[in-house]
């Protein structure tokens, strides 16, 4: 049984390194005084003007990654 647990263990932990790698490749929004989605004017250290704007985006970004065109 444990020889399950072990092989279960190491596909989880390969899995969530994998993922980890992911997120970390892709490049990081530097904030510019404008919200990335609606262009609000913004505080210089902020990225988007609202959670709404902030998911927007991210549907956004999604939609393009899988229509196979750059973000």
């Amino acid at each position: 049984m444990s020889d399950h647990v072990d092989n279960t263990d190491k596909i989880i932990f390969a899995e969530v390194t994998r993922g980890l790698a992911a997120v970390r490749s892709r490049p990081a929004l530097v904030a510019y005084g404008c919200c990335y989605f609606c262009d609000e004017a913004l505080a210089p250290a902020m990225l988007f003007c609202g959670v709404d704007c902030r998911d927007d985006y991210d549907k956004e970004q999604a939609a393009k990654a899988r229509a196979g065109r750059p973000g």
